[in-house]
């Protein structure tokens, strides 16, 4: 058994060698030092592959507030007529957007 060993080995790398020896392998701890070596070319490969079938990240695109509008709706509920805010964001290219720009100015005269 060699009583030299490189650092970093762990718990289970010392488990392993026990087992290995156990076992009748004479050289448990080379064995075991070249399941830990490192590897580039999988590591490499892994890297690759995943990145060639990771899923297109869709791009999100800006939002398009039309201010007038948002203007426009925020007095439609200012006067209490929703249905005419309603009317007026849903026909703007972001009608989300424009509806959460309009909270700004309700209740602003």
């Amino acid at each position: 058994m060699r009583t030299i060993r490189r650092d970093g080995w762990t718990a289970a790398d010392y488990d392993s060698e026990q087992i290995l020896h156990e076992l009748g392998h004479r050289d448990a701890a080379a064995r075991v030092n070249r399941a830990r070596r490192r590897r580039p070319l999988r590591r490499a490969w892994r890297t690759l592959r995943a990145r060639l079938h990771r899923p297109a990240a869709a791009e999100t695109p800006e939002p398009v507030i039309d201010w007038v509008a948002a203007r426009a709706a925020a007095d439609a509920v200012n006067r209490g007529d929703t249905g005419e805010a309603d009317r007026i964001v849903q026909a703007t290219a972001d009608p989300r957007g424009t509806a959460f720009a309009a909270f700004r100015f309700i209740g602003v005269e």
